[in-house]
């Protein structure tokens, strides 16, 4: 006697699918553009009002610097001299642009907020509704992973720098614009020396943004293979049960898993990498400028007050840098998803929807039953007439659409004869008179 042995499958290797690019969805030239254009559009103004909040706030928050060169050069002094109104005077002024600057601030980031909630639940609705749109055979190619990623994590990505990068870029950007005016007001020598560091500074942005760009890409794209991994196999779990395809599953997971995070430790290294350069180039300069100020100061072309405010301000615009380095993250990334969605919303479906879609022709009204027709009576119920006046019914033989007599139920419970053998047809004296009492050939009832 024989006993066969169950071998177990083998596993294939095409189970570990490299995390490649959506090469079946081109990206139209400028369609990211056009859709960040179409989705920040009808917040013109309310984008407006926040930019003038911004604005002023920034104009309150660097007076600071110039308060304290005020208060070493003028306010201390007067006050040697008993005077003490001009330091009182700094002391107002400064809490005050202190206060202003935290309630600018605040209204900031209220509207902002509000702005970008907007603005992405316009593009999840964008989303769902585009999805539905396309044609079958776009979703027998594109899997239902990819558009939950483009949903979910792409979304999530975007908000992030919405939340975030665009409040800092903003800071950025107006705080390093002030600064260098004033600099250059204050002290064109010092001034010129601390804008030359821009050009380094530049060549590392640079740098950052080219080799960035590609590691977000590879992250976003893994991602995206890694939710379809998942929502695939949860979908056919049965399957995969049934065929014991776990073991198969859990090398395939680890596999996509694996290139996710490789992707994601790239990005920090990165972004790791950028840090390190402009903090070694800031402070170099920092350094730089003191040792030009110390001397201008020991010839006496240039006040102490002054030299401590320009070493203020040249913290403050070297310590944007790391804040800077958060939003080119997040940029980096949330232009990566911005450019998923774009693909996937420019994509149009290959069975278009008509222009001017018609109307569907009415359908006929069903006949009503007849009043005087009760269920189980016998009587038949009430015929549909002809549709209209040019059809024409054959005499003596009801439409094919009429109902036919409704066969009425018995009262007792279902019978079996009790032979197969043929009776004769019960005489009018012997049949049944009442509807209760049963036919014969049926047993008891229990």
């Amino acid at each position: 006697m024989t006993t066969a042995v169950a071998e177990p499958a083998v596993e294939e290797d095409d189970l570990v699918p490299a995390a490649t690019d959506d090469q079946d969805i081109p990206v139209p030239p400028g369609a990211p553009r056009a859709l960040l254009g179409s989705l920040l559009a009808p917040h013109r103004r309310r984008i407006a009002v926040a930019v003038l909040a911004v604005l002023l706030q920034q104009a309150a928050l660097q007076a600071g610097p110039l308060l304290v060169a005020y208060a070493i050069d003028r306010g201390i002094p007067a006050l040697r001299d008993h005077d003490s109104g001009p330091l009182i005077a700094v002391t107002a002024a400064y809490l005050g642009c202190a206060v202003v600057a935290t309630l600018l601030q605040r209204a900031f980031i209220r509207l902002a907020a509000r702005i970008n909630q907007d603005i992405l639940l316009d593009l999840r609705g964008r989303i769902f509704r585009h999805a539905q749109r396309l044609s079958l055979d776009f979703h027998e190619r594109y899997t239902s992973g990819r558009i939950i990623s483009r949903a979910t994590s792409d979304v999530d990505t975007l908000r992030e720098l919405l939340a975030e990068g665009l409040q800092e870029l903003l800071m950025v950007c107006l705080s390093v614009g002030y600064i260098t005016v004033v600099l250059i007001l204050m002290d064109w020598r010092l001034g010129l020396a601390a804008l030359v560091s821009f050009l380094p500074m530049y060549l590392v942005i640079r740098s950052f943004r080219r080799r960035s760009q590609q590691v977000y890409r590879r992250s976003r794209t893994a991602v995206a293979a890694l939710i379809v991994r998942f929502t695939e196999t949860m979908n056919g779990i049965r399957p995969v049960q049934a065929f014991r395809r776990e073991s198969a599953n859990n090398r395939a997971f680890d596999a996509v898993n694996q290139q996710s995070a490789t992707a994601t430790a790239d990005g920090l290294l990165e972004m790791a990498r950028y840090v390190f350069l402009s903090r070694m180039t800031a402070n170099i300069w920092i350094t730089g400028v003191v040792v030009l100020g110390a001397l201008l100061v020991s010839d006496g072309s240039l006040e102490l007050g002054v030299l401590t405010a320009f070493v203020l301000y040249l913290r403050r615009l070297y310590d944007p840098i790391d804040q800077l380095a958060m939003f080119l993250n997040s940029y980096q990334s949330a232009a990566a998803a911005l450019e998923k969605m774009s693909g996937l919303l420019a994509h149009e479906p290959s069975v278009p929807e008509p222009a001017e879609p018609a109307r569907c022709p009415p359908r006929p009204a069903r006949a009503a039953k007849s009043p005087s027709a009760t269920p189980g009576s016998g009587t038949p119920t009430a015929r549909r007439s002809c549709p209209s006046s040019t059809s024409s019914c054959p005499r003596g033989r009801p439409p094919p659409w009429s109902a036919r007599p409704a066969r009425a139920s018995p009262p007792w419970p279902s019978c079996s004869p009790a032979s197969t053998t043929p009776r004769p047809a019960p005489s009018p004296s012997t049949a049944p008179t009442s509807a209760s009492s049963p036919p014969p050939n049926c047993g008891p009832t229990s």
